[in-house]
């Protein structure tokens, strides 16, 4: 008799691999979401890039629309007794100065209080500035009014009269000083020669030149010590007088900014001889800041060219390449090179290409540094090009640097074009992650019913497998 056989059924039943070969078919629709996940995650990367260019472009365009950028001029001193600091008004040359007195204010105080809180008395103070001439007498300035002070009985203390004083705004600042002896009141001008100060006092106790009561404070140049001048002179006030150049010259201040087109001269000491400024132009830094700015453009170039570059074969396409936001910002980019500033025609510096600045058949910027150092010689017309503030309605009055800022910072800011993209992806990320979780658990649920079946099997065919075993023994057939 034959044999009875079973092939391939018993216990042998290769369960894993046919969940495996099974689960590979029910995997699509997870591979397909990782794909998609993998795909948005390159594009968010590359928006990050992206993003982080247009802000460094955005940080170097708001340097090139700073006046301050376009100026070439160096100040420097010889001795720190003057400094100097320039524009580009300013001339380039060197220049020697003097200074044989620096400016000063004048200085009251009072005699001695038993404490800030003493009574000094009530009426009323009239401050007048002017200029004090060497026998005392006393011109006031026309264009500084007189300020009359009322000290009621609110303020009658000595700390009363600095409080009126200081509130009156009469270009004379109050302060009391202490030490073991008492009090003092102190006033205190600004610098200049025509910044003394007469005080006229009219007493409520009816004598306004004695030294009792709020004539106590009054102070007249001309008048005789104790009759109508009070308050003792501890510092005159006087110009500063020095020469610029050979030239004397005088200033109500240590700042001076007249002397020389453009220049600032701040003086702080006499000096034992002359000090030599010299102004020069430095173009070096202002190129770098051009350079700097356009290698960045070339750089935002480059990367939008890499991230949308389109592979006919399909194989090496870029990660955006398709995306209308990033087309959208590589159009803009290059547009935004062309035109002109409204305004700056007569000047014959409105343009890029005039100041040396071109577009190249790629999309990149070149610079050329002569035509760029010819420009540098109308650094107020530059600094227009690139920072001239929009006039109006007129978008085209913008300064380039202007333009580029206002526009790396609507692409980048809060709802801003690439800002809105980003979320976007973020949003489309976190929804793919969870449609990822939902599936794989879906995934997971059907593999352990599947394994679960095929053990059933497996095990029934191992039980009928035992079966044929004794019934071929049975029958003799082993």
């Amino acid at each position: 008799m034959a044999s009875i056989t079973s092939t391939g059924v018993g216990s042998g039943l290769d369960v894993n691999s046919i969940v495996t070969g099974l689960m590979s078919a029910e995997k699509q629709p997870l591979t397909l979401l990782q794909t998609r996940a993998s795909t948005e995650q390159m594009q968010l990367s590359a928006f990050g890039k992206l993003q982080s260019q247009l802000s460094s472009l955005g940080d170097l365009a708001g340097t090139l629309g700073q006046a301050t950028t376009w100026n070439p001029m160096l100040a420097s001193s010889s001795d720190a007794s003057v400094g100097a600091s320039a524009t580009p008004a300013a001339a380039a040359g060197t220049h020697a100065i003097e200074v044989q007195r620096l400016a000063q204010a004048q200085v009251l105080a009072s005699g001695t209080f038993t404490s800030s809180s003493a009574t000094v008395g009530t009426g009323t103070l009239k401050l007048e500035l002017g200029t004090t001439a060497a026998d005392g007498t006393f011109t006031a300035r026309t264009d500084a009014q007189p300020v009359t002070v009322t000290i009621d009985a609110a303020h009658q203390t000595l700390a009363g009269v600095r409080d009126a004083i200081n509130a009156a705004g009469a270009g004379v600042t109050a302060s009391i000083v202490n030490d073991a002896a008492g009090s003092r009141l102190v006033l205190r001008t600004a610098s200049g020669a025509d910044a003394s100060l007469r005080l006229t006092a009219t007493d409520d106790d009816g004598n306004a030149t004695d030294a009792g009561g709020l004539s106590a404070l009054a102070y007249d140049p001309a008048a005789a010590a104790g009759s109508g001048r009070n308050l003792t002179q501890t510092q005159a006030a006087q110009d500063a007088q020095y020469t610029l150049d050979g030239v004397a010259l005088t200033s109500h201040g240590n700042t001076v900014g007249s002397a020389l087109d453009g220049v600032t001269l701040t003086l702080s000491k006499v000096t034992t001889g002359p000090v030599q400024l010299t102004f020069s132009q430095q173009t070096a830094g202002v190129t770098k800041n051009v350079n700097d700015f356009v290698n960045a453009w070339n750089g935002l170039n480059t990367l939008l060219r890499q991230q949308t570059v389109a592979d006919p074969t399909g194989q090496s396409n870029g990660p955006l390449q398709g995306d209308f936001t990033a087309r959208q910002v590589l159009t803009q980019l290059r547009t935004m090179l062309q035109g002109s500033v409204t305004g700056l025609s007569s000047s014959g510096v409105d343009s890029l290409s005039a100041a040396g600045i071109s577009l190249q058949q790629d999309g990149s910027l070149k610079v050329d540094s002569a035509k760029l150092n010819q420009a540098m010689a109308q650094p107020g017309q530059l600094a227009k090009l690139f920072g001239q503030p929009q006039s109006g309605d007129d978008a085209s009055s913008r300064g380039f640097a202007v333009r580029f800022k206002d526009w790396a910072s609507a692409l980048t800011g809060t709802g801003g074009t690439l800002t809105s993209r980003v979320d976007g992806l973020n949003r489309e990320i976190k929804d793919n992650q969870s449609r990822q979780d939902k599936e794989q658990a879906r995934l997971d649920r059907v593999e352990a019913q599947l394994r679960a079946q095929y053990q059933r099997l497996d095990t029934q065919m191992s039980t009928l497998n035992a079966q044929l075993a004794q019934m071929k023994s049975s029958l003799g057939l082993t």
